[in-house]
C-alpha cells in the first residue's frame, strides 16, 4: 500500500514534538519553503521519517510554497495516489505513532 500523509503545518516546535515521540525528521523539513510535512506510513524504509513539503530545486520555483503544493497535488504521479491530510500535528499524532525498528 502506498499512502502519503500530510501535516499542514511546520515549525521548530512541531518538529521537536515529532522527534520526542520517535520520528526522524529529515533536514529538508527545516528548509524555508518547507511549509508542510509529510509521512509515508506504509514504506518500511521511511516508516519513521518526516519530510518537508514545499521546497523545490526547480519545479514551479516561481510560485510561493503553498501554491506549489496545491499544484503538485493536482499532478498525477507527483505524490502517492492515496493522500491523507491533518491540519495539526496533534491530529496527526492521534492517528500515527513512530514504529519501533
Amino acid at each position: 500500500m502506498s499512502k502519503i500523509v500530510f501535516i499542514k503545518q511546520n515549525s521548530p516546535e512541531i518538529r521537536a514534538k515529532l522527534r520526542e515521540v520517535g520520528f526522524r525528521v529529515c533536514p529538508c523539513a527545516e528548509f524555508e519553503d518547507s511549509v508542510w510535512l509529510d509521512h509515508h506510513p506504509y514504506l518500511d524504509k521511511l516508516k519513521n521519517d518526516i519530510h518537508g513539503v514545499g521546497c523545490t530545486d526547480g519545479s514551479l520555483s516561481e510560485l510561493p510554497p503553498l501554491e506549489r503544493i496545491q499544484r503538485w497535488l493536482t499532478w498525477d504521479g507527483w505524490f502517492s495516489e492515496e493522500k491523507e491530510f491533518f491540519d495539526t500535528v496533534e491530529e496527526f499524532l492521534e492517528h500515527y505513532k513512530a514504529k519501533k525498528d
